[in-house]
């Protein structure tokens, strides 16, 4: 029987026999902070009634002039990005888990319920809708003629992007325990690149799925069965021959593309997406911690400790800022430079559910309620 934690029950589970009056894994409260500038939310709109699921991984994405978003109580939506206004909106009987994905015109979303869902980029019409194995909690990817979708079960399905026939399914082997999260599938290049539950990357040919290579990223250790989860539940980052990725309990790496060299490795865990800002890889540890780190030698610039276990967000850089959001809701701005707290804004009590999305200088935030926001800095 596959059992699968969030990351909450996870960290109650690691405080069995801990004190009861020291919590080691409460999140620090924060401290007073003389904002160094001011920040304003140009607009806000509702997409629908939100989502309490945690584990799944629904981002708003930029991509023809338009935002599109997605609610875990089954809404899809275009959004203009210069005033909030809805371009087109569809309510979908699902619940969904992972996406919106959006190339060539279209836009797939998974659901929760095992289904792939493909749907027009001009007027959200559907165009086709495809049964998979188990549920999607993470984004399929389009590209080349193709929509690839990475299921709880840990199986890849490819499908043809114009008729959803489906043209080939790889089906990897996965541990009794694992977090409950999956790594988005990439599309580049003629391949597919996607993580493991087990600790593995692995790289296929787009045209019939056939496994180039494969890469252990991080190995179990230690006695007990939390001890050794090695998820790899990031999206793989591409940055021209060269993928980043890390594990839960393991390491970041950095890999040659078209072999899986590895260039260099360092110990961190993350459960985060990473992102890049010029020769800067930005990294939120499992711990909430904030890592600037160089992407050509894997050396840490600058960490920034304030918002241990505050179930921060991925980081994203907006101009000389890095930006992160916390599960109270708080968006906070650290220095490019040196991780500095600079300003601290809230921005929704229920939380942010995603990583911040940055369009030109202004900051794109989806939350637990629902509600998309737009923040700028005065």
């Amino acid at each position: 029987m596959r059992i699968i934690f969030t990351g909450v029950l996870l960290a109650a589970l690691m405080l069995s026999g801990c004190s009861d009056d020291v919590d080691i894994y409460e999140p620090d409260p924060l401290v007073d902070l003389d904002n160094q500038f001011d920040t304003q939310t140009l607009w806000d709109t509702t997409i629908g009634d939100g989502t309490q699921d945690k584990t799944v991984k629904i981002a708003p994405v930029f991509m023809y002039d338009k935002i599109f978003v997605a609610d875990g109580s089954g809404v899809v939506a275009a959004v203009n990005p210069d005033n909030g206004k809805i371009i087109w909106q569809v309510e979908l009987d699902v619940v969904i888990g992972g996406g919106p994905a959006v190339a060539n015109n279209v836009v797939a979303i998974g659901t929760q319920q095992g289904e792939l869902i493909l749907l027009d980029a001009n007027d959200g019409a559907i165009k086709w809708r495809k049964s998979v194995s188990s549920e999607i909690v993470s984004s399929p990817a389009v590209g080349d003629g193709h929509v690839v979708v990475r299921t709880v079960d840990g199986k890849i399905t490819a499908f043809d992007a114009e008729t959803g026939e489906q043209k080939w399914f790889y089906d990897q082997v996965m541990p009794s325990l694992t977090l409950r999260g999956e790594s988005a599938p990439v599309i580049i290049g003629g391949g597919v690149i996607a993580g493991f539950s087990n600790g593995k990357l692995g790289v296929f040919l787009l045209e019939n799925g056939r496994l180039a290579w494969e890469k252990t990223i991080s190995s179990p250790v230690g006695h007990s069965e939390i001890q050794k989860l090695v998820d790899v539940d990031i999206k793989p980052l591409v940055s021209g021959s060269q993928i980043f990725i890390s594990a839960y309990n393991g390491n970041l790496l950095n890999i040659q593309a078209n072999n899986g060299q590895v260039l260099w490795q360092r110990e961190l865990s993350t459960f985060q997406e990473l992102s890049l800002s010029e020769l800067m890889l930005l990294v939120t540890h499992e711990n909430s911690f904030v890592s600037a780190v160089n992407q050509t030698n894997g050396v840490v610039l600058w960490t920034q400790k304030a918002l241990h276990r505050r179930q921060l967000s991925a980081p994203a850089a907006v101009g000389q800022h890095i930006v992160v959001a916390d599960f109270e809701g708080y968006l906070h701005w650290l220095s490019r430079k040196d991780g500095t707290m600079e300003s601290r804004e809230h921005i929704d009590s229920d939380g942010i559910s995603a990583a911040p999305l940055v369009i030109d200088d202004k900051v794109i935030l989806l939350s637990h309620s629902g509600t998309l926001y737009a923040v700028k800095k005065d």
